[in-house]
């Protein structure tokens, strides 16, 4: 968009709003910052300027409560067990007191004991000071403590009784003592009216607003007088709304608070303040707040912001006026440039043309170097032209050799495709040589590698025949075993035999003998029967083993001969395989090297073909480069026509030029 503008209103359009953003950023940042600083300078102002005013407050009490004081200590040396020996002796006390306190309406002294005959009440009537009457004294008595006090004590505004007066106020009595036990009270009656005008008059920063109140939340100064003497939750809740029950217990407990709300009664955000004041020696202190719109604390930020802003655009404006300026400064001398140029670009381009110098700015380098600029333009045309001229000359020349060297390269393009026809024939041949060649060499692999099958199969069965053999001869161990405990069971069983045919012959004397002794040896008789009975039974099993020993005997035999013979047999093949693979053995190692001159021949005719492929491949690629130059010679003078063309036409543009 701003490509279509002049460089006047581009000025305008980009450092004027640019410059407002960036003015307007800051405007906004002083603010918020000059906001926080000042909110807290304002907090610490107003916290300053709230103990000021207590301390005013206190000061109200201070005073005449340094001479109750001093007035107390001169009591207690008059007082006689606890009596004055003459109550007129207080009289001009209380009298100097209230002269010297214009703040005080009352002052009275209560002794302890006989109170009512030993007290003395004084009053202030306008200018007036005297002696309140008796009836007013006994009312004074009637709503004063009647125990020792242990320390000062402070009240809230009320009438005093008797005196038919509906001015308020504030009691404050101070201990007497006499040998360190309390002995009686001196009393202050302070002016609530005073004290309630000394507060209204106090107007924090110009706008806020101060209230006293009394330890039992009851005002004792507000600036609504109708409010004086009643208590807080009964008034102020239209103003504190849901922070009351906050100030209430700050005041109760003697605590400061600061409270930052927006009042139901004023309508806008409040800044509040409360100071618990101490008056005396009394153990309830009193509460001091003020109360300010959180406006005011900002209202000399909000003036500087607008006295920066009302700044700004005074500033804005008188930019803009400058740019209009400088705009308007930069842009004629820039018009007369491009009118320059304009020229030069049309017609007849007259490099003659100068711009004006004028001054030494930017403005005035740039036409400067234009000027220079067109003097190099001037020398540059002038070597242009010359060369054209030369290239003119040039051209000729080289069209003439051209159509010479095309001549040569044609004949030599012929002969090389001649000669690229014959190596591809013999690099055909070549080939099929290598081919065949291969061929065998791949049978002769294969040839090489049956025989070395059939080699690991004879070595494979030399093993196997091997182990047979280790078998047979295990087993030909185990039969002469078997036939030697054959033997031995046939010794064994010959043994036997004796024992049965001894067994039968003793049997039978056994018999013998019992017939000889009768009756007597029948039962040996029995005995005998059963042992030549036992006898013949082992005779007959001795001879069936026999006769099966015999047979095992004779198959052990026939079994160790034909295990013999076959021993021998796998020996004698064991000898037959390993003649067979040394054979084979040697049969590989002349089909290795049959394969190795193969594989020697067919790399060799590889090598051959490869290298006969390459030349082949060389003269085609001279053929082509023979073609490439023929066209290239054809083309060079194709060129050379056009180059002596444009060394014509370039002759024509540089014409157009004035030097």
């Amino acid at each position: 968009m701003l490509a279509n503008l002049s460089l006047k209103n581009k000025l305008l359009l980009t450092i004027v709003p640019l410059t407002l953003l960036v003015y307007l950023s800051t405007i906004v940042m002083v603010y918020r910052s000059s906001k926080a600083s000042t909110e807290e300078l304002a907090q610490v102002a107003v916290e300053a300027i709230a103990h000021q005013q207590a301390a005013e407050i206190m000061g109200y009490f201070d005073g005449a409560l340094h001479a109750a004081r001093m007035t107390s200590d001169m009591l207690s040396r008059e007082l006689v067990d606890g009596q004055l020996p003459d109550s007129r002796i207080a009289d001009p006390m209380l009298e100097s007191l209230l002269h010297n306190s214009a703040q005080v309406k009352a002052a009275w002294w209560l002794p302890l004991r006989s109170a009512k005959s030993g007290s003395v009440f004084w009053l202030r009537g306008g200018s007036d000071i005297q002696l309140a009457p008796a009836q007013q004294r006994e009312a004074l008595l009637g709503v004063m403590e009647q125990g020792p006090l242990e320390r000062e004590t402070i009240s809230s505004p009320r009438p005093l009784p008797g005196s038919g007066s509906s001015r308020p106020v504030i009691s404050l009595q101070i201990p007497v003592r006499q040998n360190g036990r309390v002995v009686g009270s001196l009393g202050l009656g302070f002016d609530a009216d005073q004290l309630q005008q000394r507060v209204a008059q106090l107007r924090p920063l110009g706008v806020g607003l101060a209230a006293l109140t009394a330890h039992d939340t009851r005002l004792v100064a507000h600036p609504d007088p109708t409010r004086v003497g009643r208590l807080e939750a009964e008034t102020e809740g239209d103003f504190l709304g849901e922070h009351l029950p906050d100030m209430i217990n700050a005041v109760r407990k003697g605590e400061p608070l600061t409270l930052r709300f927006v009042s139901p009664a004023m309508g806008e955000e409040v800044f509040m303040l409360g100071v618990p004041i101490v008056i005396g020696d009394t153990a309830t202190p009193w509460s001091f707040g003020i109360a300010l719109p959180s406006a005011a604390l900002l209202i000399g930020v909000k003036t500087l912001a607008l006295k920066l802003l009302l700044l700004g655009c005074f500033s804005v404006l008188l930019l803009a006026g400058m740019i209009l300026l400088l705009g308007r400064a930069l842009s004629s001398p820039l018009s007369a440039i491009v009118q320059a140029i304009r020229q030069l670009a049309a017609g007849e381009a007259d490099l003659r043309l100068r711009l004006p110098v004028k001054g030494s700015d930017e403005l005035a380098s740039l036409a400067k170097e234009f000027n220079g600029f067109l003097d190099s333009m001037v020398n540059l045309v002038s070597q242009i032209k010359s060369t054209s001229q030369k290239l003119q000359s040039t051209s000729e020349e080289l069209q003439q050799d051209s159509r010479a060297s095309g001549a040569v390269v044609n004949a030599q393009r012929d002969e090389v495709g001649q000669l690229a026809a014959a190596m591809q024939q013999m690099a055909a041949t070549v080939e099929e040589v290598a081919h065949n060649a291969g061929q065998a060499a791949q049978i002769t692999r294969e040839g090489d590698l049956a025989v070395a099958q059939g080699q690991a199969t004879v070595a494979n069965l030399s093993a196997a025949i091997a182990k047979d053999a280790q078998l047979l001869e295990q087993v030909t161990a185990l039969t002469v075993e078997l036939s030697d405990a054959s033997q031995t069971i046939g010794t064994v069983v010959a043994v036997i035999r004796d024992i049965a045919e001894q067994t039968n012959l003793l049997a039978l004397n056994a018999a013998i003998e019992s017939a000889r002794a009768g009756e007597q040896g029948r039962g040996f008789a029995v005995v005998a029967d059963e042992v030549r009975a036992l006898a013949r039974r082992t005779h007959s099993s001795t001879e069936d083993v026999c006769r099966n020993i015999s047979m095992i005997q004779g198959c052990t035999r026939t079994v160790v001969e034909m295990v013999a013979k076959s021993l021998g047999t796998s020996q004698v093949n064991v000898a037959s395989a390993q003649e067979a693979s040394e054979a084979l053995h040697r049969i590989t190692q002349m089909i290795g090297q049959v394969r190795d001159m193969s594989q020697q021949i067919a790399t060799a005719t590889g090598q051959q073909a490869t290298t006969s492929e390459q030349l082949s491949r060389s003269l085609v690629t001279i053929a082509d480069s023979a073609e490439s130059a023929s066209c290239s010679a054809h083309q060079v003078h194709q060129r050379s026509q056009d180059l002596q063309l444009s060394a014509g036409s370039l002759n024509v543009l540089v014409s157009r030029f004035k030097l």
